[in-house]
């Protein structure tokens, strides 16, 4: 399914500036990685990495599409995995830094 699938899984109107986003949502219930992959330069894309543990309160990461293109980036390197390694993904220990920044989304 993976060219029938959509961009995105939300297309949001900003209600301030009426401008439209994308935003891709990616979830956990255990400390893991998020699976991303890199992808081609949009300026209207951001990510909600979500944490939903069974034990504990729910927790969300807001990251625009260059930093989680950056922190994919940065875990290749870390592990010595390609380019085009088929499960990149944003590790757990790269998340906290953007936990509840709703205010990175268009207005």
């Amino acid at each position: 399914m993976e060219n029938a699938t959509p961009l995105t899984d939300l297309r949001v109107v900003s209600p301030m500036l009426k401008k439209n986003f994308l935003i891709d949502v990616k979830g956990l219930y255990k400390r893991n990685s998020w699976k991303i992959k890199k992808r081609a330069a949009r300026d209207n894309l951001y990510y909600v990495l979500a944490f939903v543990p069974d034990d504990n309160k729910n927790r969300f990461f807001i990251l625009s599409q260059e930093q989680a293109n950056s922190h994919v980036r940065d875990e290749l390197a870390r592990l010595r995995r390609p380019d085009d390694y088929s499960s990149p993904g944003i590790d757990w220990k790269q998340a906290p830094q953007h936990e509840d920044k709703w205010d990175m989304l268009p207005p």
